[in-house]
């Protein structure tokens, strides 16, 4: 297959969902803890880690490379953790496949205006600088589409997020580089939404806010689940 995944643990499927320029890696410290209750699966999407880099690069598309993750392990049901594209990516899965019963959303954002305009000039330096190497190195060709993924995906409306019906924990840090008035209307948008700001979290939460962060997911993961 050409989307590259590992599996760690018993129980739910639970599928996590990385950012950009990243591997599945960054939910390492995550899985040791989610492990001893769930499935754990881990994807490295699209142009990411050990998967292909081929092909369309989109949100939707690494949505469509999940699903085929999923249907190829024959799962019926799975819960999804997203990380900033990830998280894009786990919402875009809430809107399109039945088989995710509740989500876990950590810095996602509805379009790439979105992102602070701090961050986003920050992108488009580090565009301009690639430039020169892009014409002879192919990591930097990558990371410079990659940024500009970032810069012009997602375009998801508010409207579009009312029809995921499933129990879903929206999460974002304090400063993170997404706008809060954009993670607030996410919650208010998605019918059965909880919010979650990390008091002076960054983007980064799994990183620098991890145990405040995994505790509200084992919080939430945990109540989706004993309701069933």
């Amino acid at each position: 297959m050409d989307i590259y995944y590992e599996v760690i643990g018993n129980g739910f499927p639970l599928v996590f969902v990385h950012g950009n320029n990243e591997d599945h890696h960054i939910f390492d410290q995550a899985v040791q803890i989610l492990s001893q209750q769930y499935r754990c699966i881990l994807i490295d999407s699209r142009y990411h880690g050990q998967s292909i880099c081929q092909g369309e690069l989109s949100y939707q598309q690494m949505a469509k490379d999940v699903q085929s993750v999923i249907t190829s392990l024959a799962i019926e049901a799975y819960d999804c953790i997203g990380f900033s594209d990830g998280a894009i990516v786990s919402l875009l899965l809430g809107m399109s496949d039945q088989r995710l019963q509740h989500i876990v959303s950590i810095g996602a954002n509805t379009k790439s205006s979105m992102i602070k305009p701090f961050y986003r000039l920050t992108f488009y330096i580090e565009m301009i600088c690639l430039l020169p190497f892009c014409l002879y190195n192919k990591k930097a060709r990558k990371t410079f589409r990659l940024s500009c993924l970032m810069l012009r995906q997602p375009q998801i409306s508010y409207d579009d997020l009312k029809n995921i019906h499933v129990p879903v924990l929206v999460m974002a840090g304090e400063y993170d580089m997404i706008k809060k008035a954009d993670t607030l209307k996410i919650g208010e948008s998605i019918p059965y939404c909880v919010v979650k700001i990390i008091k002076q979290g960054n983007h980064f939460l799994l990183r620098d806010s991890f145990q405040q962060t995994i505790r509200e997911i084992e919080l939430f993961l945990n109540a989706c689940h004993q309701e069933e």
